[in-house]
Order: C-alpha cells, then sequence, then structure tokens
C-alpha cells in the first residue's frame, strides 16, 4: 500500500480548470486498490460535503483541511506549504503529491518524500526559477516529476534533470459524466438550438487569453454556420463583439453537467487556431477541454501547434489548421463541413482516441511510475550513491547557493 499526501492549495470549490484537473487526479489515484489518498486544502469556501458534490469527489478520496487560509493568494500558498510540511499526513505518507513549487520547497525541506505535477514549461516562462526548479528536481528526496504534456516536460529536461525521473502523462477525462450519450438532435433540441444550420462549439473561458477574438474572425467569414461559445462569466471584450455577429451566441458558464449537451450538440467542437494562448499567455497548454471533446465523438479543430498534436492527427481525429490565419480556416472549414463522411471518420477517429484517456487509465500509469520510482530510490539507497548526492546537495546548501536551509535527510526519510 502505498500512501499519498495529495496537496491542492487553492480554495474549493473552484471552477478553474487547475482546481477540475487536480482534483478528478486526486479521485482516480484513491480509486487505485493498492494506494491511499488523503488531500489536503485550505479552509474551503462552502462546507466540506458541498464541495465534495461540487467536484465529484470519490468517496475513497479522504480530505483534511488545514487551518492555511489567507484572503491574499500568495500568502495562502505560503501557509498552505507551512501547514502541509509540518502536518502528520504528510509525515505518514509516502510521498507528497503536489502541483505547487512553494508546497515541494516546504516539503522538501521538512525531509519528506515529494511528487511534483504541472502543466506548464516554468523553466522557459520564468527562467528565474531555473536555478530552483534545478535543484528541488535534484533533490534526494524528488521521487518523479509528471507533466501534462511533453511540450512542458522538454523544459525541464532542458535543465539536465534526470529524465528517468520526469514522464509525461496525458491528462482525462470521466466516462460517466457523459451519460447519459444525447445524439446531435436530442441535444439541440434540448438547448433550443437550430437543427438544422452548421453549428461549432466552443466550450471554455472566455476571455482575451484564449484567442477568440480569431474565432469571432472566422464566424464573421462563415455565416452560414452557427457558432456557439459556452462559459462567457460576464460582459467582456469577447461578449461585446459577439454581440455583433448574428450567427455567435453566447451561452454562459456551466457547470460540467451543462456543457455535456453543447458538446453533443456539435457538429465540430473548436478550439480557437491562434498561437497566442501557447506562445504569448503561457496559460493554454494542451487545454483540458481537449480531452472532454475527444469523450464527446466529434470532429475536433484545433491550431497545428506542437501541444495538441501530441494528441490532435490531422485527417485521423482533427482538422489541424494553420495558426493565425482566419481566411485559411474560413476556407479549410467550409470544405468539411461540406464533406459528410470526411466529418464521420474524424468523429469515429476522436471517439477511438478517447478510449484511452480516462483519468482512471491515467492513474494507473502514474501509480505505476511512482512505485518504480519509490523502489528506485530505496535501491539507490541501499547501495551508497543516494548518501553521496544527500552530502552534495548538503554542502551546495552550506556555501549558499540554496536560499533554504535544509532539514537534514535521514535514513527514515530516505527510505
Amino acid at each position: 500500500m502505498i500512501r499519498l499526501a495529495i496537496t491542492y492549495e487553492n480554495s474549493l470549490p473552484s471552477d478553474q480548470a487547475d482546481a477540475e484537473q487536480f482534483v478528478s487526479n486526486a479521485s482516480a489515484l484513491a480509486r487505485r486498490h493498492d494506494l491511499e489518498a488523503t488531500l489536503l486544502i485550505p479552509p474551503p469556501l462552502e462546507p466540506l460535503e458541498s464541495v465534495r458534490r461540487s467536484h465529484a469527489m470519490d468517496p475513497q478520496l479522504s480530505v483534511r483541511v488545514l487551518a492555511s487560509g489567507s484572503s491574499m493568494v500568495g500568502v495562502q500558498h505560503v501557509r498552505h506549504a507551512a501547514a502541509v510540511a509540518r502536518s502528520h499526513e504528510a509525515r505518514d505518507a509516502d510521498l507528497v503529491y503536489t502541483r505547487n513549487l512553494t508546497v515541494m520547497l516546504a516539503a522538501l525541506r521538512a525531509g519528506h518524500r515529494v511528487a511534483y505535477e504541472h502543466y506548464r514549461p516554468w523553466p522557459n516562462q520564468i527562467p528565474p526559477l531555473q536555478p530552483l526548479l534545478r535543484w528541488s528536481m535534484r533533490h534526494p528526496n524528488f521521487v518523479g516529476g509528471i507533466f501534462h504534456s511533453s511540450y512542458a516536460r522538454q523544459s525541464y529536461l532542458d535543465l539536465g534533470v534526470d529524465p528517468h525521473s520526469i514522464r509525461t502523462f496525458h491528462n482525462g477525462y470521466d466516462p460517466t459524466r457523459f451519460e447519459p450519450r444525447l445524439s446531435r438532435e436530442e441535444a439541440r433540441r434540448t438547448l433550443g438550438l437550430d437543427l438544422d444550420r452548421p453549428t461549432l462549439v466552443y466550450a471554455g473561458r472566455i476571455n482575451e487569453k484564449k484567442g477568440l477574438e480569431l474565432l469571432l474572425e472566422i464566424a464573421a467569414g462563415l455565416p452560414q454556420a452557427d457558432f456557439v461559445l459556452v462559459g462567457s462569466t460576464g460582459e467582456g471584450p469577447i461578449e461585446r463583439a459577439a454581440a455583433e455577429l448574428s450567427n455567435v451566441h453566447m451561452r454562459p458558464w456551466q457547470p460540467f453537467e451543462g456543457v455535456a449537451p453543447y458538446l453533443f450538440a456539435a457538429d465540430l467542437l473548436i478550439i480557437p487556431p491562434s498561437s497566442k494562448p501557447l506562445t504569448e499567455f503561457g496559460s493554454t497548454v494542451l487545454p483540458l477541454k481537449l480531452f472532454n471533446y475527444l469523450a464527446a465523438g466529434r470532429p475536433v479543430v484545433a491550431a497545428d501547434a506542437p501541444d495538441v498534436r501530441e494528441l490532435l492527427v490531422q485527417d485521423d481525429n482533427a482538422l489541424l489548421l494553420p495558426p493565425d490565419d482566419a481566411h485559411a480556416a474560413v476556407h479549410q472549414l467550409r470544405a468539411l463541413l461540406a464533406n459528410p463522411a470526411r466529418m464521420g471518420r474524424l468523429a469515429e477517429g476522436a471517439r477511438r482516441s478517447s478510449l484511452a484517456l480516462t483519468w482512471d487509465r491515467r492513474a494507473k500509469r502514474i501509480d505505476a511510475f511512482l512505485r518504480e520510482r519509490l523502489d528506485a530510490g530505496r535501491r539507490t539507497w541501499r547501495t551508497g550513491p543516494f548518501l553521496g548526492e544527500s552530502l552534495r546537495w548538503a554542502r551546495s546548501a552550506a556555501h549558499g547557493h540554496l536560499f533554504l536551509a535544509p532539514r537534514p535527510v535521514t535514513e527514515d526519510s530516505a527510505a
């Protein structure tokens, strides 16, 4: 039995994608029969039972609230990191599983073994973090790194991190949340959408960081199709621009049970073919919505970009468009909508691709990886090099190369 102390540093419930991803992954890990998982969170915004329902947490996932809340996000992260490091759950666990660098640093300093998961290529996006990330991921108690894309993983490999210690595990979806599956016509009747007009659906955040201005430009060039954008949270610049287009229909943010019918109603599911979310803003890397798009069994449309190419294959499960080219997008979308046989082939390819991308399958792969890394650490301790690495790490700290004073590594913490 492996015991995980899984930590999430922001307040729940949350409609942010990172909360959905991390809690879904924690629930899937908790369902593993030989793994015990406890989720450590700051004081929630609602009663804990309400939080569990909001995030569809698995009953087998234990939740412990740590007294680390603050109205300031940065302060809360620091307080939560300190609370995790001194918690008995972390002390009793085989490892601390976190997505937060501050938590990782605090846990390593306290002598805990750590697994780190993230989706962003931090070494490329914030170069001043490189020494700290390199130190953390070479630390004797660093068990392994889990990255949502090979695109992100490569940035850590470029730091000189041991490639065996970090892996790519693509995200997933929960098949039960797609039941009952609706036909296109059933979904459109439920939502009051036109039964006959070609319909493209975007389901995600509505803001300037998602490349949606390009999607509106495409909609203007394709008036014979309806564009349904699901995820508005107010009256912003995208909403105001969309109001000028009669074939664009804005819908408010929905919980997942409200999103699924829109996915089923679509002829095409689209991610704006813009390079900005990946290269300019850096906040969207292999977006979580992509997994739900594939699971819905509809053709996927996206930019031909390095992150999505890890899952999307041109003319197999997706139409990949030249980034930032509205004219080319309109031309290719018009051709696709006029070819039902090709659309059917792409839809089947999307459904087939989704079969290996459930949260449970991801958890199985992560479980095997963590066991492999823990076993390797135990063998290294017995054969000696682990001690040498610990001494090199301590000597580096003593010479002022690290801003955190480490707690001495003991046999108990290393085993």
